[in-house]
């Protein structure tokens, strides 16, 4: 590690308080991003083979292919993209070190595997997508470059008896807690972070991802989980002055502190009390799938997905998990989840949560403008009429400067009525297309239109986009 650290250490008065959200119900200072209408995953590109090399699931050129067809199935919606693996051999590879990005995923033109990043972060643009990366902070490897360093400095915290705190094992390789209190009093974290952002040029992106961001007490050292939670403080208010958002894994499971008002958005967003949700705005802090990690098993929390709405991880989509491989077929699947997730989470998002009734499945949850959510029927409604029912949806594209609706359905149905926002009253017809990843295709013009309301049928498993009639495309 050889960046300087900025002579006049101003990075050291960074306080490590807890922030008071409720005082103000805002971001400590504002994001970058509006994370609860903005479409945010991970892309998994490789993970080491075991044999000192990489097991390459995208490279840099076939994730601009991922994100410009991710960009047409979407509509165009903002979306963040953190790349899993990037460095080294991949995923969970030579932390703490992240000084080198993985040559594995080069394209051959270009003369470092760093330019090729640098390349899709800026042609992603081009597609409504920030491309930024998924670090640690938490693990180190005795196969880092930064190994002797950390143990020099007494940067990894340690058990009672002095033994190193192992926290797991990955890539079959254990993994130890970094003592987060000596790094930022070393000022070695200033320097990886300035490092870090220096060779992605991450202050360009505003955002990025730490997985497995926990506190842990280093007993042998005396220093409380809570300290380290002040030390996890100052980190992320140092990323945020250098204009970065910092998302993370979770909120609240393993913390003392879910962070909330410095940290927008998890991967797993473990809030399950409807309370919470009701109390704290989507603009304050959301995520993109409810776990339960009060629950043996860790379950999914359908229930709470459906009345608050969730995001999509997008991660298991693009891969096959079960064999290891890039999944072929994988268009459908996401489109599927983009239209009976993301565009609830977000129009919901868009919306005041004012109360729930009711408990178990009839409980129905009441949203600003005329808006519930009643998870017995699984439907949305808009002064009483339906938005969805089931996996029929009819949602308007929030994001577009145009008027434009999305509709799907999962299973297909013929000439179903559905009632049209009250700004479409005055719409008489319209114009339909078939969302596909080449873009849209007509399938027809001038459809009527009639007091409000409009009559559609749907195959199975497709999405369409729904303009007025006046709005045609170039």
């Amino acid at each position: 590690m050889t960046n300087s650290i900025d002579s006049n250490e101003a990075w050291r008065s960074i306080s490590g308080d807890y922030y008071d959200w409720q005082v103000t119900m805002q971001p400590e200072s504002p994001y970058n991003f509006d994370y609860s209408q903005t479409l945010t995953m991970k892309l998994g590109m490789a993970i080491p083979d075991g044999k000192g090399g990489a097991k390459v699931f995208c490279t840099f050129e076939q994730a601009l292919r991922y994100i410009v067809d991710i960009d047409r199935l979407t509509r165009g919606i903002p979306k963040i993209i953190y790349l899993v693996g990037w460095q080294y051999n991949g995923h969970d590879d030579r932390y703490p070190a992240w000084d080198e990005v993985n040559v594995h995923l080069k394209r051959s033109q270009d003369p470092t595997a760093r330019d090729s990043y640098l390349w899709l972060a800026e042609e992603a643009k081009r597609y409504n997508t920030t491309v930024s990366v998924h670090v640690n902070m938490t693990d180190a490897y005795d196969n880092s470059p930064h190994w002797d360093i950390y143990m020099e400095h007494d940067l990894i915290s340690r058990n009672e008896d002095g033994s190193l705190l192992q926290i797991g094992n990955y890539n079959d390789m254990a993994a130890y807690q970094i003592f987060y209190k000596n790094e930022w009093e070393s000022g070695v974290i200033v320097k990886r972070i300035e490092m870090l952002i220096s060779l992605l040029e991450l202050d360009r992106a505003g955002t990025v991802h730490l997985d497995a961001y926990f506190p842990r007490a280093n007993v042998f050292r005396g220093v409380s989980q809570e300290e380290e939670s002040s030390y996890m403080r100052r980190t992320i208010r140092y990323f945020r002055e250098r204009g970065i958002d910092v998302t993370s894994e979770n909120f609240a499971h393993l913390r003392n502190d879910p962070f909330i008002g410095l940290q927008p958005w998890c991967w797993w967003f473990d809030q399950c009390d409807e309370r919470h949700f009701l109390e704290r705005p989507a603009k304050l802090l959301s995520g993109a799938a409810i776990r339960d990690y009060s629950i043996p098993g860790i379950p999914r929390r359908h229930d709470l997905e459906f009345l608050f709405g969730a995001g999509v991880h997008g991660e298991d989509v693009f891969w096959d998990p079960e064999n290891g491989v890039s999944r072929e077929d994988w268009h459908d699947i996401f489109m599927e989840q983009i239209c009976t997730r993301m565009l609830q989470y977000q129009y919901l998002n868009s919306h005041d949560r004012i109360r729930m009734e009711g408990e178990g499945d009839k409980r129905i949850v009441h949203y600003s403008g005329g808006h519930s959510v009643h998870l017995a029927d699984r439907s949305v409604r808009r002064d009483g009429k339906p938005m969805r029912e089931g996996d029929d949806v009819l949602f308007p594209a929030l994001w577009q400067e145009r008027p434009e609706l999305i509709a799907f359905s999962k299973t297909g149905y013929s000439r179903r009525l559905w009632s049209l926002p009250p700004d479409w009253n005055e719409v008489s017809a319209v114009d339909i297309y078939r969302i596909t990843s080449d873009g849209l295709t007509e399938v027809k013009l001038g459809h009527p239109a009639v007091g409000g309301q409009l009559e559609l049928s749907l195959p199975a498993g497709t999405a369409v986009s729904i303009f007025p009639s006046a709005h045609r495309l170039l």
